[in-house]
């Protein structure tokens, strides 16, 4: 068990299975190229290792799978398989939802109990422009089977001033309409967004989000979990709604997550540019593994951010989300 000076442990675990995505989304990649998995991707053997031996280590309650886009990987169905004998609490998967109806049963099968579905619109022309690639049509037959399947669902949008800020509110009556809790988050200084003027240009702030909520519906801050993300708010009668508030409300004293890259680095901080690759461990007798990898934990817990987001270079899809 990993604990700081803040009493941080890690308790969740996000692997992402390839850095390869079907979207090129702006607030993402610059160019509009879309992202291609790592020259040295981890092999589903190497994966499953990997995360037994982070279990064992740090107690982890939750996995996601994440990418790029995980649902692109040829090794996520072994990878679900593989996960089984491990006992993981809880299993979840965060997707753009372009194959969502596609592996939903292979998913459902496997345990997966929780899944985030990206989507920044509901307008099919402000779809292509953000997204820059994928069929608004698909990504919303996928949402509906989800829902029918009883799976716990949310949607993530990312408000964006130039491109969706008027989607603030028809995206929530779209999730309230259906039972589903909708997470606004805020943009990141992340990748191209680092540095320059992009980010303001396009940050959209939470009290900006909850002025435009409060002009159609009344709502009051509910419970969320010590180490949530997100502030959460309650619309009588309605639902729920979150905002992932990094820049408004910073949430890393709390933070409780750990990342592992499909190329094998381990990050314990989004807001840092140190990692830790552990791909050379997996292949050693389980307690020397067992070692190097409590060392590892260690120090990419000291990686953590005192008390706020302060930017970085590198792409979040290419570390896990």
């Amino acid at each position: 068990m990993y604990q700081d000076p803040y009493q941080r442990r890690y308790r969740k675990l996000r692997v992402s299975l390839t850095a390869a995505c079907n979207y090129a989304c702006t607030y993402c990649v610059p160019d509009g190229k879309k992202l291609l998995k790592a020259k040295h991707e981890m092999s589903v053997e190497q994966f499953i290792q990997a995360v037994s031996l982070i279990v064992e280590s740090a107690g982890i309650e939750q996995l996601r799978i994440t990418g790029g886009e995980p649902l692109l990987s040829n090794k996520l169905e072994a990878f679900l398989v593989g996960l089984k004998p491990l006992n993981i609490p809880e299993l979840c998967l965060t997707t753009n939802g372009q194959f969502l109806e596609q592996k939903l049963p292979a998913l459902l099968d496997a345990g997966v109990s929780r899944i985030n579905v990206s989507l920044d619109t509901l307008d099919p022309v402000r779809f292509k422009e953000i997204c820059r690639g994928g069929d608004l049509n698909v990504v919303l037959r996928g949402i509906d089977r989800a829902i029918e399947s009883g799976v716990k669902l949310k949607i993530n949008m990312v408000p964006l001033k130039q491109h969706n800020a008027d989607q603030v509110v028809p995206m929530l009556e779209y999730c309230l309409e259906r039972g589903i809790e909708l997470r606004y988050i805020e943009l990141m200084k992340m990748g191209h967004l680092a540095q320059g003027d992009g980010f303001l240009q396009e940050f959209w702030s939470m009290k900006s989000l909850l002025d435009q909520i409060s002009e159609r519906y009344d709502y009051a801050p509910t419970q969320a979990p010590v180490d949530s993300t997100a502030v959460r708010f309650q619309i009588p009668g309605k639902g729920e709604f979150g905002v992932i508030a990094n820049e408004s409300k910073p949430f890393c004293r709390s933070c409780s997550r750990l990342r592992l890259s499909s190329a094998g680095f381990i990050y314990g901080c989004l807001s840092n540019t140190r990692r830790h690759y552990i791909a050379d461990l997996l292949s050693l007798e389980r307690d020397k593994g067992l070692a190097s990898m409590h060392q590892i934990l260690t120090n990419a817990m000291k990686d953590k951010q005192d008390l706020n987001f302060t930017g970085e270079t590198t792409v979040m899809k290419m570390i896990g989300g």
